[in-house]
């Protein structure tokens, strides 16, 4: 119901949309007002950009999708592909604040400092991890003949979509089963349970974490920015599926990910614990 209700209406449309600028180059279009900042900061060219824009604001696993199709394209470089999935593959801010904070903690009031951990600390270490490099525009000169809009075009792009779509439905239900497998299995302590399934699978682990009113405040938030932060091993399934056959680089990114979260993690429970928190 997740994937009928939640990302098929909204991540169907996006992935066509995208698959089409990719075919197009029309990428460069749209960042054009993005692009001297985060070119700036990032060192980002044109088309990672808009990676790393739409990597923020739509959630798992579209960086990694655009990723990986703007590497196989030749529309960035497989080291600027690489760059970017370690820090552009995010949960998105409608998820965070309204199934995470506002129906599942019950605490929108923690939405600033929440975005700042989750999505500023991958930003830190991208900057950290820039090195100097700056990226540019790559233009591929045989894919010229796609500029042009036609229904041939459209098609592939809209089986694309449907693809990658099916398979993070797939990925959900398993992962689901799984999760719920966990939950039956007898543990001493129910803390170990929430923590195994938040990081199998971070929907389930989140309505699992937050439900047990009996956990305090501060270890049921920690637990939800960690679920949100890694992504769960069905983020990172459904990354590695994104990304196959463009030579981007999983442990990479997985690393990154687990430093990400162990700063986020660490973070919020200074902020919290410091006096008048």
């Amino acid at each position: 119901m997740l994937w009928f209700h939640t990302l098929v209406p909204t991540l169907l449309p996006f992935l066509i949309l995208s698959n089409l600028l990719i075919a197009i180059d029309g990428i460069a279009y749209l960042t054009r007002f993005l692009y001297p900042v985060l070119h700036r900061l990032f060192g980002c060219s044109r088309n990672g950009c808009f990676c790393l824009a739409a990597g923020f604001l739509c959630g798992y696993p579209i960086g990694a999708k655009l990723a990986g199709d703007l590497v196989r394209e030749g529309r960035i470089t497989l080291e600027e592909g690489n760059y970017l999935l370690t820090f552009c593959n995010n949960a998105s801010p409608a998820f965070l604040a309204g199934y995470c904070l506002t129906d599942s903690l019950k605490t929108p009031e923690l939405l600033l400092p929440t975005l700042m951990l989750v999505y500023g600390v991958p930003l830190l270490l991208a900057l950290f991890s820039r090195r100097g490099r700056s990226f540019e525009n790559l233009t591929a000169e045989n894919k010229t003949s796609r500029s042009q809009i036609s229904f041939k075009i459209v098609d592939v792009c809209m089986m694309n979509g449907l693809e990658s779509i099916l398979k993070l439905g797939c990925y959900i239900i398993l992962f689901s089963m799984l999760a719920r497998l966990l939950i039956r299995i007898p543990c001493p302590s129910s803390s170990v349970t929430y923590l195994s399934v938040g990081l199998l699978e971070m929907t389930n682990g989140i309505a699992l974490v937050t439900s047990d009113l009996s956990l305090p405040v501060l270890m049921r938030y920690l637990s939800v920015l960690c679920f949100l932060s890694f992504g769960g091993l069905s983020g990172a399934a459904q990354t590695e599926s994104m990304i196959l056959d463009s030579g981007l680089s999983f442990w990479n990114y997985l690393k990154a990910k687990l430093l990400t979260t162990a700063f986020v993690v660490c973070l919020a429970a200074g902020y919290f614990i410091l006096p008048g928190h």
